[in-house]
């Protein structure tokens, strides 16, 4: 009798460890899966975010780019017409600088 007793806490202590193992090994994979989980969690915020802040700088990018039109525009109308100044009014306003260098230096 107290030898079936001592192999039924034998067993049963056998089973307890089982149990315990299991535990320990199933506990092992929860924190292994929770932190692939967090760490995919991660990288998809991070993802998320570059692709925002490339939205927000090529939102940028092209509203200065529509703000800066008019203004080349501008610049190459103005271009234009210094590059289309006649010939005699060219010469003129050449000579009315020379004179103006000549006065300044005393050269006459």
């Amino acid at each position: 009798m107290a030898k079936d007793a001592i192999n039924t806490i034998k067993i049963s202590e056998e089973k307890a460890n089982e149990i315990i193992k299991n535990a320990q090994i199933k506990s092992k994979e929860l924190v292994k899966a929770a932190a692939k989980k967090a760490e995919d969690q991660y990288e998809d915020i991070i993802n998320k975010a570059q692709m925002e802040a490339k939205k927000i700088m090529k939102d940028s990018v092209d509203q200065a780019e529509k703000e800066a039109e008019p203004i080349l525009k501008e610049g190459e109308k103005s271009l234009e017409s210094i590059k289309n100044i006649s010939k005699d009014k060219f010469e003129k306003a050449t000579n009315i600088v020379i004179e103006r260098i000549v006065k300044v230096n005393g050269n006459s």
